[in-house]
């Protein structure tokens, strides 16, 4: 989740003016408008990426006229998910890539009291399952797919797993990496079916990862995770593995704008759920203003791609273990 400019707007301008206690209201997305798509075009490749960005709005609450949401009809606001977006279509190369724009909450929004946070999730959430619904009919031409996200694009696919989804989409989802949030274990009872967290490297369903290099690092958005999987064995053992399990970390190369897997090594394991990665620096993607959300230490800003070698590696697993 690209926090970073947004708290500290955030922070900056939150008590400029007051608050609504209830989310606005909004119309639904015309996603049949190629204006709302980062990336719509199947490229001839057998599988789907349906991918959803993270935190991505800089706005804050009073620049954006009073709005808790990212105004995706501006140019400007999509043009905010285009580093993130292009670098993900790079990443997943092997598949048709599929990204809506969203009106994602901005990071405001998750300093709200949880009643009213969980409120304004259901406008994101709702996009998305909207975003989805038409990539089905439309886009998808009954081929198998991965579902993809990172931080709130993660929340977001959580919900739509709870509830969007029909008994054939789930048939035809090879699995679901919602990368960088949590599943409690009152979701997993109330949602039994939908919620079904991977527990090896083949398995269809919902792959849950958080990183720190020590346990007191764990953050707020990893708390009470219970889905958590270790990415560098897909497994939820808490041994030590070895460092030579981590297959590399995806990393942009300007000079040939491209993506490259590079070398990472360290050795991992799970504590309560979060992959601990005790030889990376705390001070990796460490950033002093968020150290309340994300103290020193704590890998949110690089999980989605910390472990690009080895999602792309067990994606090409479960995609040749799916049964067509």
């Amino acid at each position: 989740m690209v926090w970073g400019l947004a708290l500290i707007l955030g922070l900056l301008s939150s008590c400029s003016k007051p608050k609504p206690s209830q989310p606005e209201s909004l119309n639904r997305i015309d996603y049949s408008d190629t204006t709302y798509w980062y990336s719509c075009g199947n490229m001839g490749h057998a599988a789907d990426v349906f991918y959803v960005y993270p935190t991505v709005s800089t706005v804050s609450f009073v620049d954006n006229d009073s709005s808790w949401f990212a105004d995706i009809s501006l140019p400007e606001v999509r043009e905010e998910a285009h580093d993130n977006q292009r670098f993900n279509k790079m990443l997943y190369g092997e598949y048709n890539f599929y990204a809506p724009y969203y009106r994602q909450m901005i990071f405001e929004a998750y300093m709200q009291p949880t009643p009213m946070l969980d409120s304004l999730a259901q406008i994101a959430a709702k996009d998305i399952n909207d975003a989805f619904q038409y990539y089905m009919e439309h886009y998808n031409q009954g081929r198998p797919f991965f579902l993809m996200g990172h931080s709130q694009g993660s929340q977001v696919l959580i919900e739509l797993l709870k509830s969007g989804m029909t008994a054939e989409q789930r048939r035809l989802m090879v699995a679901a990496y919602c990368i960088g949030y949590h599943v409690t274990a009152e979701e997993l009872a109330a949602y039994p079916e939908a919620l079904k967290p991977a527990t090896d490297s083949i398995m269809s369903g919902l792959v849950v990862f958080n990183s720190v290099t020590y346990p007191s690092a764990i953050g707020i958005v990893s708390q009470g995770d219970v889905a958590g999987i270790n990415p560098t064995t897909w497994t939820m053992t808490t041994d030590t593995i070895p460092a030579e399990y981590h297959l590399g970390m995806a990393k942009y190369n300007e000079a040939r704008d491209s993506i490259l897997i590079l070398p990472c090594p360290t050795r991992t394991y799970l504590y309560n759920h979060t992959t601990v990665c005790p030889d990376l620096d705390p001070e990796m993607v460490f950033i002093p203003a968020y150290e309340q959300l994300f103290p020193k230490g704590n890998l949110h800003f690089a999980d989605s791609w910390l472990y690009g070698g080895n999602v792309l590696e067990n994606m090409r697993c479960r995609l040749n273990h799916y049964n067509f």
